[in-house]
């Protein structure tokens, strides 16, 4: 992207954060591996996160 952030990347930051936080935490470059460490703990944390708000909620 250039130096102006598109209204869907702004949307998106918070839901990538935890992948983001976890590659930068393990110091992978910007690769296709990272993309899919990235995409793996995104998956985990939003499952997580989506089975626990239904627990409690139910």
């Amino acid at each position: 992207m250039t130096g102006a952030s598109s209204f869907g990347a702004v949307l998106a930051w918070p839901f990538l954060l935890p992948g983001n936080l976890v590659c930068q935490a393990f110091g992978l470059p910007q690769s296709e591996y990272s993309d899919l460490i990235r995409m793996l703990v995104n998956s985990l944390v939003w499952t997580v996160a989506g089975v626990c708000v239904v627990a409690f909620i139910a």
